[in-house]
């Protein structure tokens, strides 16, 4: 099945529109964890694994950010774990690999092989600054999602995303017009969009495929609103999807802490659904 029809089928099997950013940090995990004997990479892997079991029932998917791993001295292997975790325990969840790349031919082409062929990740999240050379080689793969940065959560990105062009309009609309019109051809596409920004979530959800999934970045730790998110919605009610990483990851509270990070899940999944209603 496309990593785009598993999303949705997850968001309409469990009526949930959360995404679960895996974002290891060790100076943040439990001490339950972090004081044991054992590796770095063991504690990441316990931690997330840990993660995942109470998570999966609440979200439709799962994004992992690939820095966490890169900085751990067998890092790789511990991103092929988890990922085939995810796969194994939970099938049907989508597992996305949040790196941003975005480079010249011959260097996608290794991204691709690593990312796709040793990772096995469902979708990547990849930076279309660098043109063509970043999106022919992915626009290709009908079965893997290729999620887009169009207009991203943090405020410094204004300085390159809101630059004016000729026709009047920003940046950030060019490229979600080249996302939606020109790279879209197998459908497998999912522009990221701010929830940080006063975008006009009714405009933008118009120009969209109805089968064209968003990634709204910013909620949670960067304080992004989802107060419009029903304007985004599709024709099903669903559409959207909306990460969360260190909110659920990291709960302050005095309860153990997977009971902790499971009740933030579901409080979570929660509200984003009742903002499914106008």
């Amino acid at each position: 099945m496309k990593a785009n029809d598993q999303l949705f089928k997850q968001m309409k099997l469990k009526n949930t529109l959360l995404c679960c950013g895996l974002d290891p940090d060790l100076k943040k995990m439990p001490l339950e964890i972090t004081k044991k004997e054992t590796s770095d990479e063991d504690k990441v892997l316990e931690f997330l694994i840990g993660v995942v079991d109470v998570t999966a029932p609440h979200i439709c998917a799962y994004k992992i950010q690939k820095a966490f791993f890169d900085i751990l001295n067998q890092g790789h292997g511990v991103l092929k774990k988890i990922t085939e975790y995810i796969h194994v325990t939970y099938p049907g969840i989508p597992v996305f690999i949040d790196c941003k790349i975005g480079d010249i031919e011959n260097t996608m082409k290794v991204y691709i092989q690593n990312l796709f062929d040793s990772i096995k990740a469902d979708g990547i999240v990849v930076n279309p600054y660098m043109g063509e050379d970043v999106m022919l080689p992915l626009i290709k793969m009908a079965d893997k999602s290729i999620i887009v940065l169009v207009k991203t959560s943090n405020p410094s990105g204004r300085i390159i995303q809101d630059v004016i062009l000729q026709n009047g309009q920003p940046l950030w609309r060019y490229i979600l017009n080249l996302v939606v019109n020109h790279w879209n051809g197998k459908r497998n596409i999912i522009p990221v969009l701010s929830s940080t920004e006063e975008l006009n979530f009714t405009e933008i959800r118009s120009l969209l495929p109805d089968k064209m999934p968003i990634l709204l970045a910013g909620v949670g730790t960067q304080k992004g609103s989802y107060a419009n998110l029903y304007e985004l919605l599709n024709s099903e009610g669903i559409g959207v999807f909306i990460n969360s990483s260190r909110s659920i990851l990291y709960p302050k509270s005095s309860k153990p802490w997977k009971i902790a990070i499971e009740e933030v899940a579901i409080k979570m999944k929660e509200e984003l659904n009742r903002r499914r209603i106008k």
